[in-house]
């Protein structure tokens, strides 16, 4: 089972007032809806479920890829994690923090 753990600095984007936040939301979603469920977090976060009865590794995987090159996510992004436990319910879930990742090795991450 695989799940990805998305959050904005949603007060920034209101701040800066350059994206509307519902849009941004909208357009993450999007990128999950073919085969993972959404859960908000008390804390406005949000995890994307793997569906199994769907190929979910596929759309996380194309979702972690197209949302790695867009800028406004790399601007506003506050927390990217990806939770795996290689299809075995038995394991506890692995946590790779994805954002810390993507501040090394992606030019749009890169804080200045």
């Amino acid at each position: 089972m695989m799940k990805m753990l998305i959050q904005l600095d949603e007060q920034k984007v209101k701040t800066d007032g350059i994206y509307d936040l519902a849009d941004m939301w909208r357009i993450i979603d999007g990128k999950f809806e073919k085969a993972c469920t959404k859960e908000v977090q008390p804390d406005g976060s949000r995890l994307y479920v793997g569906d199994t009865s769907k190929d979910y590794y596929t759309c996380i995987s194309l979702s972690y890829m197209g949302l790695s090159e867009l800028q406004w996510f790399a601007q506003y992004c506050s927390k990217w994690i990806w939770y795996d436990n290689d299809d075995d319910e038995s394991e506890p879930f692995s946590e790779e923090d994805v954002l810390a990742r993507e501040r090394i090795r992606n030019l749009l991450f890169a804080k200045v």
